[in-house]
C-alpha cells in the first residue's frame, strides 16, 4: 500500500513539474514573439518590432491630421472650387458654381421631366444646376433658349447655354458649356437620352448637325 502511495505522489509531482515547464515555455515563446527584433541597416539605431509598429502608427496619425488641416483649413471656398475640374483660366465664381453643380449629376440616367438624382432631363439639369446660385431658369429647353442674349459660336464661354433641334422654332435639347479648350473643342454638359448626364464636344459631327444656337444667361 505504501508503495502505491509513493508511486502516486511521484506521478503527481512529475505531472505538476511537466505542466509548469510547459506553461513557462509558452510564456517564453509569447515574450519572444512580442519583442522579436527587426534587423536594422548599418548605422541605424536598433528598434524592436513593437517600437517600429508604434512609430508607424504615430506617423500615420500625424499624416491624417496634416491632410485634414490642409483640406479643411487652408484656402478659401473659392480656392477649393478652383481645384475642381475647371479650365486653367479663372472663371466667374457663379459660373464655376453652376458648372460644379451640373457635374455633380454626371452619370445620372435620363428621365423625362426629371430634376433629381433618380433621373434628369436636359432642361431639368440646367434648372437644378442654376438653383445653386439662386437663379430660377424657365423649365423647358424652348423657353430657356429665350433666356438671355444670343452669342456666336466663336464667342462661346463657360456657362453659355447651347441648343439643339431641327430649327430655331423647334428646339428640343439644351446643354451648358463647361470648357472652351480650343477652336474645335468646346465641352458641354447635358442629359443625353441614351447615356444620361454626360459631357461631349460641341464640334462632334452629330451635335454640329443639330446645333441651333447659343445663349448667354443674363446672370453671367
Amino acid at each position: 500500500m505504501c508503495c502505491y502511495t509513493w508511486l502516486l505522489k511521484y506521478a503527481l509531482k512529475t505531472l505538476y513539474t511537466t505542466s509548469a515547464l510547459f506553461i513557462f515555455f509558452l510564456l517564453l515563446m509569447a515574450s519572444c514573439q512580442s519583442t522579436q527584433p527587426t534587423f536594422s541597416k548599418r548605422g541605424e539605431e536598433y528598434k524592436s518590432a513593437r517600437e517600429i509598429a508604434a512609430a508607424k502608427r504615430a506617423a500615420k496619425k500625424g499624416n491624417r491630421r496634416g491632410e485634414k488641416y490642409a483640406s479643411g483649413v487652408s484656402g478659401t471656398s473659392k480656392d477649393r472650387t478652383s481645384r475642381t475640374r475647371m479650365p486653367n483660366r479663372n472663371l466667374d465664381r457663379d459660373v464655376a458654381t453652376v458648372i460644379e453643380a451640373a457635374r455633380s449629376y454626371t452619370g445620372v440616367p435620363y428621365r423625362w421631366g426629371g430634376t433629381t438624382r433618380v433621373g434628369m432631363d436636359c432642361s431639368g439639369l440646367l434648372c437644378t444646376s442654376f438653383q445653386s446660385i439662386d437663379v430660377a431658369l424657365p423649365r423647358t429647353s424652348e423657353e430657356q433658349s429665350q433666356y438671355g442674349t444670343e452669342v456666336k459660336t466663336k464667342d462661346l464661354r463657360e456657362g453659355d447655354l447651347v441648343f439643339f433641334g431641327s430649327s430655331k422654332r423647334n428646339i428640343t435639347h439644351v446643354g451648358m458649356v463647361t470648357e472652351v479648350i480650343s477652336r474645335d473643342e468646346i465641352r458641354f454638359i447635358h442629359a443625353s437620352t441614351s447615356l444620361g448626364v454626360i459631357e461631349n464636344n460641341l464640334y462632334a459631327p452629330h451635335y454640329q448637325k443639330i446645333f441651333v444656337k447659343a445663349v448667354r444667361p443674363p446672370v453671367f
